[in-house]
């Protein structure tokens, strides 16, 4: 029996062919999920570095009274800069709201860069709140970015 060259069926793509094909798309798809990996991953990375570094600060001084109003040095001690948006003040017993300073008299939100001291002033009469001579009260600081600080004054005449 004699073969004939030209009876052989076809095949579509010969093996060696089909093989570089298969490690060309292999690479092709690792070299894309890389490239997402790392766009993903240095986006993660920034987000959590502008965490770490949080907002610190505090009130060396304070000073309140119906007459002239509250006066506090604020120093900021962390490496962001840090603005005052909001000062309550609190009853010191039981921490209940008692008036929202800044609403009361114009006050401006104050920027407080890293390593420095502000005043921060609102003048008297603080309205809708009752202010007694003698009294202690809880001061709370409130940054724009949500953090919070309290100390205790006592309110003067």
């Amino acid at each position: 029996m004699t073969r004939n060259r030209n009876n052989r069926k076809s095949v579509g793509i010969e093996p060696i062919v089909a093989a570089i094909l298969l490690i060309v798309i292999t690479v092709v798809a690792a070299v894309l999920l890389y490239m997402w990996f790392s766009g993903y991953l240095s986006a993660t990375t920034s987000k959590v570095s502008s965490m770490a570094t949080p907002e610190q600060f505090q009130v060396v001084a304070a000073s309140l009274s119906a007459t002239s109003g509250l006066t506090a040095y604020v120093q900021n001690t962390g490496s962001v800069t840090v603005t005052i948006t909001g000062i309550y003040l609190l009853n010191s017993t039981n921490g209940g709201l008692i008036c929202e300073l800044v609403n009361s008299s114009g006050f401006t939100p104050v920027q407080i860069n890293p390593g420095t001291t502000r005043e921060v002033t609102i003048a008297a009469p603080i309205a809708g709140c009752s202010i007694s001579s003698g009294t202690t009260y809880e001061l709370l600081f409130v940054t724009s970015e949500g953090t919070k600080y309290t100390t205790s004054v006592v309110a003067s005449s």
